[in-house]
C-alpha cells in the first residue's frame, strides 16, 4: 500500500509535464483519393498549432462580424429594436427642436422676469447686465494719449473735407416706410443737427427708463467708453443702424438678436459728454446719419 502511494504521487508530479509534452507531438492530416487511394495533400501539425490556429481565425471572425454590423446597415437588420435610418434622422430632429424650444423658454422666462422687474420699478439682476458693475470707475485716472489725439484730429479733419458727409441726403424712401419703435418716450432736449456736428436726437426721461430697440436686428457692440459710457449698437436690416449712449445699464451683450420694441438698457447719465439722465439716440442708413425724428415719435 505504502509503494503503491509513492508510485502515485511520482504519477501526479509528471503528467503536467506529459500533457504539456503532447501537445507538441506531431500528427499528419492526409487527404487521399476516395477512388485511386492516391495522396492529394498532407499536412504536419501538432495540438498546439492547431490551438493557435483555430483561436486566432475565431477571434478574425469576430472581428469581421463585429466590423460589419458595427459600421455597415447589416446593424438595423441583425440588432433587434435598431432604429431605421429614417428613425435616426428624425430622433436627431425633435433632440435639435427640443433643445431650441428649452432655450426659447428661457428667453421667454427671463423676459417675463425683466418686464416684472421693470413694471415694479426695480433694477435688472446682475446676469441680465452685461456691464461689471464691479469695476469703479470713479478711481480710474483717464488721460488721452498722444495717438488717441492725432487720430482724433485726422478723423475731424477728413470729416471736414469730405463732401458727401457733409451733404448727406438725410430722407429716403426705402427707409421711410418702415415702422420704428420709439426707443423711450420723454423730452427732446436737443434736436438732430448736422451742421452743429449733433448726429442724434438727445431725450431726457425719469430714471430706470427702459431704452428699447426701434427696429429688429443683432447687438453688434455692447460696451464701455470714458465719453459715452454704457453704449450699444443694434444692426438692422435695410443697412440701418441705431445707436444708443449714456446709458446706465445695458440688458445685452454683442451677437444677442433682439426684436423691436425689446429691453435692450436702462436710461442713465454715463461719460464724460453726458450732462444728465438722458438718451443720446442716433439712426445711420448706409453709413450717413438721418433724423430720427422724421420717423419716430418720442
Amino acid at each position: 500500500m505504502i509503494g503503491y502511494k509513492r508510485h502515485n504521487k511520482h504519477q501526479r508530479h509528471h503528467t503536467p509535464k506529459k500533457r504539456l509534452a503532447r501537445l507538441h507531438h506531431k500528427y499528419r492530416l492526409i487527404i487521399i483519393n476516395d477512388e485511386t487511394l492516391s495522396e492529394v495533400f498532407s499536412f504536419r501539425l501538432t495540438k498546439m498549432n492547431t490551438f493557435v490556429f483555430v483561436t486566432c481565425a475565431s477571434i478574425v471572425l469576430m472581428a469581421l462580424v463585429y466590423v460589419l454590423i458595427a459600421y455597415t446597415p447589416l446593424k438595423e437588420y441583425v440588432i433587434p429594436d435598431y432604429p431605421k435610418y429614417e428613425e435616426r434622422e428624425k430622433i436627431i430632429a425633435n433632440a435639435m427642436k427640443v433643445d431650441s424650444l428649452e432655450h426659447e423658454i428661457g428667453l421667454y422666462d427671463q423676459k417675463l422676469q425683466l418686464l416684472y422687474m421693470v413694471i415694479n420699478g426695480d433694477e435688472p439682476p446682475q446676469y441680465m447686465n452685461s456691464a461689471n458693475d464691479t469695476i469703479q470707475f470713479t478711481d480710474v485716472t483717464y488721460q488721452r494719449s498722444v495717438e488717441d489725439s492725432l487720430l482724433r484730429a485726422e478723423i475731424q479733419e477728413y470729416n471736414a473735407l469730405n463732401v458727401n458727409f457733409q451733404q448727406a441726403s438725410y430722407t429716403n424712401p426705402h427707409y421711410s416706410n418702415l415702422y420704428f419703435t420709439p426707443p423711450l418716450r420723454g423730452t427732446i432736449t436737443q434736436h438732430f443737427s448736422p451742421a452743429d456736428g449733433h448726429f442724434a436726437t438727445d431725450v431726457a426721461a425719469p430714471a430706470n427708463t427702459v431704452i428699447q430697440s426701434v427696429l429688429s436686428g443683432t447687438v453688434v457692440l455692447s460696451t464701455w467708453s470714458y465719453e459715452t459710457g454704457y453704449t450699444i449698437i443694434v444692426q438692422h436690416n435695410s443697412d440701418i443702424v441705431s445707436i444708443y449712449k449714456h446709458a446706465s445699464k445695458l440688458l445685452k451683450k454683442s451677437g444677442d438678436a433682439v426684436n423691436a420694441g425689446e429691453a435692450i438698457a436702462i436710461i442713465g447719465n454715463t461719460g464724460e459728454y453726458s450732462t444728465g439722465a438722458h438718451l443720446h439716440f442716433e439712426l445711420w442708413y448706409a453709413g450717413k446719419p438721418v433724423n430720427s425724428e422724421e420717423f419716430i415719435a418720442f
